[in-house]
């Protein structure tokens, strides 16, 4: 395998430095252990180890957002077997300069924000910052206690054709991919443990490590016992998975801007027991979406007012608003100077040559070349595509010279880079793919020093001579391993490490309100899957044709299905053709999504609310829901055949009791676990009363009722229960008491109804008067009702004969009394009337610049 790909590393004539073997065809000396391996192994065996890197990953919800791919949301992460490796030598020097780079950047950042001494003194021209769409006036004068002001900073490095790193990007204003680092090097160990063992891979933990203890440091009042959350765009954003994911594995709170509000200069998370004040947030938000109130004024992503907040103090945001100016291009071509006047010491890591066409010279220079460079704006964003030079037409090259002579402040040039390639697994082949290496720096509180990750996402493309490598262009990351022994203290503890204390109540009310509805959700897929299980067996069973008249069983089974999934009329429609021939009423109640309360709907719910909480829930759990997604992917690729969709709902209910159980099993008994339950027991008590109603409370033939009774303890998992509890035939009191009123049965209404209550005991009270609360009320009054029913005189007239009227305004009665309870739960909780926004007072004007 390493042969051929030498082979064709000789033959090809090309301008690429490759990071597996030098020009003659050598395997270099740090890649030699591992070509050996690689070798061993075979090509059947590495694609055989990269199926278990896929499987890995998407058991573990490793997800990425592609924004213009329909098909993009939530599309499993793409890894290659292969790494990227840097030797022992190589990496400290790229340690040291990345060091150095972000020490100045961040007196830079300071001196922007400060006194402007390199403006004044002419080391940075004052258009290329004061045009800059990162550089935010209502940030001026605003500083971090302490030496750092760049708390987190990354960086693309690429290796030019002679074997020179350059770095091609910086990025200061919330850097993404640590996250699926540490997803990648996890996967890369569980997959080759030898190897990385072997090859002294060093670790990249003592990252992650930093990072919490900087968090715990930086907060400005609290610093006893900070509260750190993680500001998060929404589950839509890109990278969402990896803001669940760092949250989980550092211990702080996801939050979403609708989460924060702001009340007398300090920023409170909304909680279930109230609010509780927040001391660092790290954003993950873009700086102009942080607070509407300032920037842009219809961002839903920030929270009003959080500008003021971080004016007084009273909340400490990582990286500070403003970083993005950093961000500019054409800020590169002045570092090496900056770095000689500010740190009196020539740039280590040389960027990407750069000419920034605000200068006269250089602006000449970028004219007269243009097919040969590629142009950028000096703000990225989306919409903001670089122009490659070579792929430009005449007249879009007369376009773009026209613009750059009109603003040309607002135009970098930098210079066409091959960037080097190294091995990837594509199809059944090792081939070499350009590729550029991410890395990642913190600030480290106790040393005053940045720590590097020893290590970084790297990223490759299949596709020669591609210049914009990125995963929304379909770019493949890979883990990249540093060679050699990890440094003797690295693992030592820091000095005067605070000792964290458990935090308490720190559920955003938001998460409460996805965990309800996920709960609501997963018990409205369990009774409908069930529900249309016994639906399509007598379905199967029946003859060619239904007819009405004669099969009241079926027609009963299929107006009760309709009525549970609230889409009447459905085939409860006084047109009859749909009890007649009923295939595509079912179909469409299975496998529709865009249909309210069909199967597909309930558990496209049940999946957008877990993926909304995914940071509550364990990795077991998520491999179920991912198990649970796959089979829903499968029976809507059945949409037309109901035989196959009976299969699915078998497979459904295994999934779903598993995912219940796993939660009951695994999950603390905080308030999570509670709404969670809360939601699924009010909507199992609803579901059974509306069953019960539907299908019992008619009045039939002895022959139908028996058998409906059948069916309705298959459908509430207690025919066996019925059986060993009466040893009698099925009698229509027997059914009700076991089903509404027997509180040891952990399917009945009371049961249900009684764990509601308890669920709500230990949830922080949102009421202030004495006695119950208006929750509490209603759900005794529904409990007392159960208790105080007779189920004998419900089923039965004074003459005997079957009367359901009094039992179908009785359960009626009860799915009132429970709808009631819920709407009264939500709004003590959940209530959206609770505006995210809130006035600050500030006497303070924006400073002069």
């Amino acid at each position: 395998m390493i042969e051929t790909y030498l082979q064709r590393s000789r033959e090809t004539a090309k301008p690429f430095f490759d990071e597996l073997a030098a020009p003659d065809g050598v395997v270099r000396e740090h890649w030699k252990k591992l070509a050996h391996a690689y070798d061993e192994l075979g090509i059947e065996k590495m694609e055989h180890r990269s199926r278990e890197i896929s499987q890995e990953l998407r058991d573990n919800g490793v997800t990425y957002n592609v924004y213009s791919d329909p098909d993009g949301i939530n599309r499993p992460w793409k890894l290659d077997p292969v790494p990227m490796v840097l030797s022992q030598q190589e990496w400290e020097n790229i340690e040291r300069g990345l060091a150095q780079r972000a020490e100045l950047l961040n007196l830079i950042l300071s001196d922007i924000y400060g006194e402007r001494k390199l403006i004044k003194e002419g080391f940075i021209p004052f258009e290329m910052v004061f045009t800059h769409k990162g550089f935010l006036r209502q940030a001026d004068k605003i500083k971090i206690p302490g030496k750092f002001q760049l708390i987190q900073y990354s960086a693309d490095l690429v290796r030019g054709p002679l074997g020179k790193i350059w770095v091609l990007h910086d990025r200061t204003d919330a850097p993404s991919g640590a996250g699926y680092t540490l997803e990648n090097r996890a996967a890369m160990t569980r997959v080759f443990p030898d190897l990385i063992r072997e090859n002294q891979v060093r670790k990249i933990s003592s990252y992650y490590q930093t990072l919490k203890n900087t968090l715990t440091k930086l907060a400005s009042q609290n610093k006893e016992n900070p509260r750190v959350v993680l500001l998060s765009p929404g589950t839509a954003n890109e990278t969402y998975f990896e803001h669940a994911y760092l949250a989980s594995s550092l211990g702080i709170t996801l939050a979403f801007g609708q989460d924060l509000t702001v009340s007398d200069g300090y920023v409170w998370l909304k909680t279930l027991k109230g609010l509780e004040k927040v001391d660092v947030i790290v954003r993950r938000v873009d700086d102009i979406y942080c607070d509407p109130l300032e920037f842009l004024g219809n961002s839903h992503l920030g929270v009003v007012g959080l500008m003021e907040a971080v004016r007084q103090k009273k909340v400490t945001i990582i990286n500070p608003l403003g970083c993005r100016i950093l961000e500019n291009p054409g800020l590169m071509a002045f570092l090496p100077r900056l770095c000689r006047h500010l740190l009196n010491e020539e740039l280590i890591l040389p960027s990407i040559a750069t000419w920034w066409c605000g200068h006269e010279k250089e602006k000449k220079y970028v004219l007269d070349n243009l097919p040969f460079l590629i142009i950028r704006t000096i703000y990225r964003t989306n919409e903001n595509v670089p122009y490659v030079g070579s792929e430009l037409s005449k007249k879009q090259i007369d376009d773009l010279k026209k613009e750059i002579n009109t603003r040309p402040y607002l135009y970098v040039a930098q210079e066409v880079v091959s960037f080097s390639t190294t091995p990837s697994l594509i199809g059944n082949n090792l081939e070499a793919c350009n590729a550029i290496f991410r890395s990642y720096i913190v600030a480290d509180m106790d040393k005053q020093a940045y720590h590097v990750m020893p290590g970084g996402l790297s990223r490759s493309f299949p596709t020669k001579e591609e210049f914009i490598i990125s995963n929304q262009t379909g770019g493949i990351s890979k883990d990249t391993w540093v060679l050699g022994p990890s440094p003797v203290n690295q693992n030592k503890p820091a000095v005067n490490q605070p000792i964290l204390r458990q935090v308490k109540n720190v559920l955003p009310s938001r998460t409460g309100e996805s965990l309800f509805w996920l709960g609501r959700y997963l018990d409205r897929a369990v009774s409908n899957v069930r529900m249309m299980r016994i639906v399509l067996k007598i379905y199967n069973e029946r003859d060619d044709e239904i007819h009405p008249e004669t099969d009241q069983t079926l027609v009963i089974l299929l107006k009760s299905l309709s009525v549970l999934t609230g889409t009447l009329p459905g085939f409860a429609a006084i047109d009859q053709n749909k009890l007649r021939q009923p295939e595509k009423e079912l179909l469409s109640l299975a496998v529709d999504p865009s249909r309210p309360g069909s199967l597909a709907q309930s558990l496209q719910s049940f999946l957008t609310n877990g993926y909304a909480v995914r940071d509550r829930l364990s990795l077991d759990t998520w491999r179920i829901l991912d198990s649970i997604s796959e089979e829903f992917d499968l029976m809507k690729e059945n949409g037309n055949d109901l035989r196959k969709i009976y299969h699915n709902l078998d497979q459904f209910i295994i999934k779903l009791m598993a995912f219940i159980g796993l939660n009951n099993d695994n999950m603390t008994r905080a308030s999570s676990w509670r709404l969670l339950n809360i939601g699924r027991f009010l909507e199992s008590s609803v579901n059974t009363c509306t069953i019960l109603q539907a299908t019992l409370a008619n009045n039939v033939t002895p022959d139908v009722e028996k058998q409906l009774m059948e069916l309705v303890l298959m459908c509430n998992e207690s025919l066996v229960t019925y059986r060993y509890l009466y040893r009698s035939t099925l009698q229509l009191p027997g059914v009700l008491s076991l089903l509404l009123v027997n509180e040891d049965n952990p399917k009945s209404v009371a049961f249900l109804i009684s764990k509601v209550d308890e669920h709500l005991n230990h949830l922080p009270h949102s009421h202030t008067d004495e006695g119950l609360s208006p929750a509490h009320k209603k759900l005794l009054e529904a409990l007392t009702m159960i208790r105080l029913c007779d189920v004998n005189r419900m089923v039965t007239s004074g003459g005997n004969a079957p009367d359901k009227k009094e039992l179908s305004r009785f359960l009626s009665h009860l799915i009132v009394l429970l709808g009631e309870a819920s709407t009264i739960i939500f709004e003590s909780y959940f209530s959206p009337t609770q505006s995210q926004y809130s006035f600050v007072k500030s006497n303070n004007a924006l400073p002069e610049l």
